[in-house]
Parts: structure tokens; sequence; C-alpha cells
């Protein structure tokens, strides 16, 4: 299926916004790297903000849809879809340049809370999902609370993009969030659940 202009523009815009930060990518750049007019880019987004916002939705449906892949093919073993999950988030991480999550809270903080933040309670309620079915698998504690516990992990994550608290001169993100999630899933287990945890994601 051939992909729309707006559609090649905001792929490739959610590219260099993600891998360059925001400040350091300008219209003009985006345009140049399409090979289009900048007539063309700003009639279909007429201010970079507005671009910034549809690359943030684009990423967001990409996520969702490869959450959705995992969970189609993995339904019934829960450590393979947090693995997968895993694996992806510090895959993603690596990606992202560090500027970008400092650009977007200081420059752009109502995208930032409306388009990342706001987005928490499905994250949160997926994360929940996920714990129950480790609970009814025997893999996690029977004690556990995953209402409290899927929104304590978030927040953790949330925290990493902090600069205050982890600065990227000391701490890599890709690295933080290996050991916040990592860290977090052995709490949760029972003694079956921490080997098998152990032997997949360790």
């Amino acid at each position: 299926m051939l992909m729309t202009i707006q559609e090649r523009i905001t792929e490739q815009a959610a590219s260099m916004f993600f891998r360059n930060g925001i400040r350091s990518v300008t219209m003009d750049e985006i345009a140049e790297s399409l090979g289009i007019s900048k007539r063309t880019l700003y009639e279909g987004f007429t201010t970079k903000a507005e671009l910034l916002k549809a690359s943030i939705e684009y990423k967001y449906k990409e996520s969702l849809q490869l959450r959705n892949e995992i969970e189609s093919h993995h339904k019934n073993d829960v450590l393979e879809v947090i693995y997968q999950h895993f694996r992806y988030i510090l895959l993603s991480l690596n990606d992202i340049h560090p500027n970008f999550f400092k650009d977007i809270q200081k420059y752009h903080s109502r995208i930032w809370f409306k388009h990342i933040e706001n987005k928490q309670e499905e994250n949160i309620a997926f994360t929940e999902s996920i714990i129950k079915k480790g609970k009814e698998q025997g893999l996690f504690r029977e004690n556990v609370d995953g209402a409290i516990l899927s929104r304590m992990i978030h927040a953790m994550l949330q925290m990493m993009h902090t600069e205050k608290l982890y600065p990227e001169t000391r701490f890599a993100r890709a690295e933080v969030a290996k050991q916040v999630m990592f860290n977090f899933i052995r709490g949760l287990a029972t003694a079956e659940g921490l080997k098998k945890i152990d032997e997949k994601i360790a």
C-alpha cells in the first residue's frame, strides 16, 4: 500500500526528531530529506509543533501495533510478552537522542503532557493486565497488587527522563530502563517465576 505524502512526511519527521532531537531539526531539512518543496511540506503541516504532534502520534500507533502483534503471537506466554516488550523498549531508547526528551519537556510542554503523559492510563492498564496473567500462571505472587504496581513502574520509567535525577552524561537511558524493569519484574515473582525470568531476561 502506497503512503500518502503526509504519511511520508510524518514518518520521516518522526525519525529525524527522535534520532537528532527536536531543536536541531528544521522544517527545511525535513523537506530536503524527502526531496519535496517547502511549500508541499507546509501544505500538510503549517508549523513544526503540528508536525511534532503528528510524529509522536505516528510513533505511538506504531508501538501499539507492535504490542498487539506481540500479544497475538505470545498470548499464552506472559514472560515472552514481557521479554519482547523489554527488548523493544531497550532498542527504542538506544535510537532516541537524549535531546529529544529535553527539548520536548522544555520547549513543548503541552505536547509532552497531551501526547505522551496523557497516554499513561492506557499503558498502565496494559501493564496491570500482564501482572494479572502472570499471577494466574503462577509466575507472580498472589499478594502482588497490580493496580498499585503498574502505576509505580510507569512512574519510575517517567522519572528516568528527568535530567537532574539521571543526567545523560552519567546514565544511559537504556541502561536505566533495563535496571528498573528487570528488578521490578523480579520483585513480583514467585520462586518458579524468578527462575524463568532469570533464564529468559537476564
